[in-house]
């Protein structure tokens, strides 16, 4: 028996060890199946291990069900400093699957009650996380976030006279009235138009990309960061990274009120296809 310092490699042949009623499978990672360095020593987890199964392998960690389930996992989950280690963790063990193969990242809190149920799952879905790997292969994920600031009088003005073109020939006083009887309607009406010229970014930098996927623009933690407007996905050869940051830089000025920002190099989570509906 192998001690917590050492996870074993099982394959799908194999009859590990049952699991008690108190621990559930926890899956990080899908991987191409091959020689990987040794495996880091479990943190939360009981056990690692990479279960091998065909072309495939899963980053797995036997872990305690309780604290993810019924009223616990409720108290828990709504904790940031019970979650946000774990969640680090998760990402941890991601990045050091990065380091030796394409991957698959699995959402947090990707569960399985058996090693029999993650087999059959990984079974089902070998083909098609196979042909995921080799997409991804020497590419990473970049997030481009844009915001844009609203909150200059002479900004707001021009964007009232293009909304409401017929304004122009009223006096900047009674321009000023109608904007603030009409407020929500520019905002949406400048949102609109600062993403559109996001858009135009996107297609300037499409070139360097394997794909691009639009995203939510989600929130800003910053208020003086501006008003999120739109945000992209971005799958780009690891040899286009420094050409990329460069576009980047580039046409980051381009507009005064819109702001662009680049991510680091992230697992490719957005490309993910969707394994659930393929059980």
């Amino acid at each position: 028996m192998n001690d917590l310092g050492s996870p074993l490699r099982l394959d799908s042949t194999e009859a590990p060890a049952a699991l008690s009623n108190e621990d559930a499978i926890s899956l990080f990672a899908l991987a191409r199946r091959g020689h990987a360095p040794e495996l880091p020593a479990p943190a939360y987890e009981r056990r690692l291990h990479l279960h091998d199964l065909g072309a495939i392998t899963a980053l797995i960690g036997v872990v305690p069900i309780a604290g993810y389930s019924g009223a616990e996992a409720e108290r828990n989950l709504a904790d940031a400093a019970w979650l946000a280690p774990r969640v680090r963790r998760h990402a941890e063990l991601v990045n050091w699957t990065m380091r030796w193969s394409p991957v698959f990242p699995a959402p947090f809190g990707t569960f399985y009650k058996s090693f029999e149920s993650l087999t059959e799952f990984m079974r089902a879905n070998e083909r098609t996380v196979a042909a995921f790997l080799d997409r991804v292969a020497d590419k990473d994920e970049w997030e481009l976030r844009a915001a844009a600031k609203f909150d200059s009088p002479d900004l707001m003005d021009q964007l009232a006279c293009k909304a409401r073109p017929e304004w122009r020939a009223l006096s900047k006083g009674v321009r000023y009235m109608r904007l603030c009887r009409d407020r929500d309607a520019v905002l949406d009406f400048g949102r609109a138009e600062a993403a559109a010229i996001v858009r135009g970014y996107v297609a300037q930098i499409e070139p360097l990309t394997a794909a691009v996927r639009e995203l939510a623009p989600g929130r800003n933690a910053d208020p003086k960061a501006g008003e999120p407007v739109a945000r992209y996905a971005l799958l780009v050869e690891k040899a286009n990274a420094g050409k990329l940051r460069e576009a980047v830089r580039a046409i980051g000025g381009s507009a005064e009120h819109v702001a662009i920002a680049l991510s680091d190099p992230l697992p490719p989570f957005s490309f993910r296809p969707d394994l659930a509906a393929r059980n």
